[in-house]
């Protein structure tokens, strides 16, 4: 499964990124889907600690399947624009472990929606053969009107003169989650997944549960 080694310096990390971009599929290339993964990494600061949950749920009923969980150390240091070589070690045991393997995956970061076009969603799809999408809390690269207050309403982030996601409202008056494509899904099917993945919450409820359980797992460790 894995296309590189994540023990590399950013000059070689940033030559990744550039080899990878290349190899992005931006529309559907996925079977049915039956599950959807979320992914989430939580850190403790204190120690260098962190931990990856992966929670598997039916589609598009949402029952929770499975849930894995890697727990390491992160070495690769805090860059913007690098995340998935801080967190694909971990993520990427994490979804090895899956009892249950989900059609789609959806990150807690941004897919094609960054500097290079490929942030950890459209990284990790490609690493892992999955179809991904990024839904962020906060934006990152591009910019973007605010979009209608109704639930489903959406705005297009262009950056350097190209759509590359979506701000999408998923509560009726509530902020906006934003929404880029990774790998083997287009930004309409991107968009609609989210959508349908939530229901009382802001966030689609896979990446709120893997963000749960990843929480949960660090804690035990800080103990």
């Amino acid at each position: 499964m894995t296309e590189h080694s994540w023990d590399v310096s950013p000059h070689d990390a940033l030559e990744i990124q550039r080899r990878l971009c290349s190899r992005r599929i931006l529309h559907d290339d996925f079977p049915a889907i039956e599950h959807v993964g979320g992914v989430d990494v939580a850190y403790n600061r204190s120690d260098g600690k962190a931990c990856c949950a992966v929670a598997v749920f039916s589609y598009p009923d949402l029952r929770l399947r499975c849930v894995s969980e890697e727990v390491g150390r992160i070495s690769f240091p805090y860059l913007p624009g690098f995340l998935a070589f801080r967190e694909g070690p971990l993520i990427e045991p994490a979804f090895g472990k899956l009892e249950v393997k989900p059609e789609v995956l959806i990150f807690d970061g941004y897919g094609i929606c960054h500097p290079r076009g490929i942030g950890l969603a459209a990284h990790l799809g490609i690493v892992l053969d999955r179809a991904s999408i990024g839904c962020a809390k906060t934006p990152f690269v591009g910019a973007y009107g605010d979009p209608a207050p109704g639930r489903g309403s959406t705005s297009a982030i262009v950056y350097k003169g190209e759509i590359v996601g979506a701000a999408v409202r998923t509560r009726q008056g509530v902020k906006p989650v934003f929404v880029s494509q990774g790998h083997r899904v287009s930004l309409k099917s991107a968009i609609e997944i989210c959508l349908s993945c939530t229901r009382r919450f802001r966030i689609p409820e896979p990446v709120r549960y893997a963000h749960i359980r990843a929480r949960q797992c660090i804690q035990r460790t800080e103990t």
